[in-house]
């Protein structure tokens, strides 16, 4: 599940294991400060997979029991997390949309005889379920705001290790354009990215916390993603980011100039975009092409054109063989795909698209039963609460996110995805004024009349 084309180098020894120790020391110290046992969990499992992607020459080889050490880890991490969740209902709302996604693989599994994969494609699913539900656990533990503090810790690890391949020169060249991307070690600038945007999102989230520390955060965030320099990334997030600036500074006037001041926030933020794609014309001017041209670039892939074999990376090429793949298959595959991780000795990359991907591994089912995840956890974050548009605004992210690229394909989506999904969870049981396993919490100050809220902030700073 962790293969990656175009490997980036790994930080030097003398850089990566002390900055390795002392991410350790932190999060133990931070840990032990910790109330609940979710929250620490959280905490632990995503500082985990940081520090085992941050040694991928060495993580993602085989281990002596036959999966790779990374593979392990996230084995580990279901297992422990399994172990943490609180007793829930069988059809908890949490539960409900992840049913018919395991059936959906379990099923392409039986029908393509795929039994090794169809382990590996589950194990990714549960680590984001459980992922999820301890997230909406840890909530109910602290609030909203205590949490969200202590979860932005592990994301130092990320942050900190980009600082140190900026410092000592360690960078990658991406694949066609040969631009600089600065990834902490990591193995390739799509996991890093995303591993990054998982920071940002909690940054996003944040309702109180002074509004210039939050956009000088959401800012910084922004710059490191700037610099791992992966484009799909950089456009997907623009909602969030955009939320994140326009509910902060409306926030520092009063109700009546709300409407004028995000209005000119608006006009501000466009012209900025606008600056910063004229500046980097050359790397954003297929998507452009992508938008006029539409349907146009899918074609036989052995009859391909060679003008537009670089337009987005190759995209349009990649997405073309997967459907043309996909439409030679038979009947039963076409409602069940041609089985979990089958692209693997088809294709040289994975399909650079979620729903696609599913739909020639899961087939149409699949590809309903990713789609109804996606449609499920967005209407639990519609709840009347404060913060509905950011937690909106971060799913319009993800879906971009998943049409260029494949964050659940990774695990390091799948934190990003989990965060949102435990968020939106938490959101909708506050709103109902209900919890997984214990009272209801405290209410709090809704929109737009008052109804129960969610859990009380302890103002604990990140």
């Amino acid at each position: 599940m962790d293969s990656l084309i175009a490997e980036g180098r790994a930080l030097p020894a003398y850089a990566a294991l002390p900055a390795t120790a002392a991410s350790l020391v932190m999060i133990l110290i931070v840990l032990r400060g910790t109330n609940g046992r979710a929250t620490r969990f959280v905490m632990f499992a995503i500082w985990l997979r940081f520090i085992l992607s941050a040694f991928h020459p060495i993580t993602f080889e085989q281990s002596p029991l036959g999966p790779s050490w990374n593979a392990l880890g996230s084995l580990f991490v279901c297992g422990m997390g399994l172990l943490m969740l609180r007793p829930r209902p069988l059809f908890d709302v949490g539960l409900v949309p992840f049913y018919l996604l395991f059936l959906v693989i379990l099923l392409s599994g039986i029908v393509n005889h795929r039994a090794p994969d169809t382990l590996d494609m589950m194990i990714k699913y549960v680590y984001l379920m459980v992922l999820a539900l301890t997230t909406a656990d840890a909530f109910e533990e602290n609030g909203w705001e205590y949490t969200l503090g202590r979860l932005f810790v592990p994301f130092l690890v990320p942050f900190g290790f980009q600082a140190l391949s900026v410092l000592l020169g360690v960078s990658k060249v991406t694949e066609l354009d040969n631009s600089i991307s600065y990834i902490g070690g990591f193995k390739h600038e799509a996991g890093f990215s995303v591993s990054l945007a998982g920071g940002l999102l909690l940054v996003c989230l944040r309702r109180h916390m002074k509004v210039g520390l939050k956009i000088g955060l959401v800012g910084l965030c922004f710059a490191g993603i700037v610099l791992a320099n992966y484009r799909t990334a950089i456009v997907a997030l623009a909602p969030l980011i955009g939320a994140a600036v326009l509910i902060g500074a409306s926030r520092l006037v009063l109700p009546r100039q709300r409407i004028l001041v995000v209005g000119l926030i608006s006009i501000m933020v466009l012209m900025v975009a606008g600056v910063f794609a004229t500046t980097n014309a050359e790397r954003f001017a297929d998507i452009g092409t992508v938008i006029t041209r539409n349907t146009d670039l899918i074609q036989q892939p052995d009859q391909y054109p060679e003008a537009d074999r670089h337009i987005m990376s190759g995209r349009p090429l990649i997405w073309s063989q997967y459907l043309y793949g996909y439409a030679n298959g038979t009947s039963i595959q076409k409602l069940f795909g041609l089985g979990p991780n089958a692209w693997e000795g088809q294709f040289n990359v994975y399909a650079h698209n979620t729903l696609l991907s599913s739909l020639y591994e899961l087939g149409v089912a699949g590809m309903f039963a990713t789609a109804f995840l996606w449609a499920w956890m967005l209407a639990l974050s519609c709840a009347r609460t404060e913060l509905r548009p950011s937690l909106i605004a971060a799913h319009v992210s993800f879906f971009i996110l998943n049409m260029a690229t494949m964050p659940m394909w990774m695990i390091e989506g799948m934190i990003f995805y989990g965060l949102l999904c435990g968020a939106s969870i938490h959101a909708w049981r506050s709103s109902r004024g209900v919890s997984a396993a214990s009272p209801a919490p405290p209410p709090l100050r809704f929109r737009p009349r008052a109804r129960p809220g969610l859990a009380a902030s302890s103002g604990t700073p990140l």
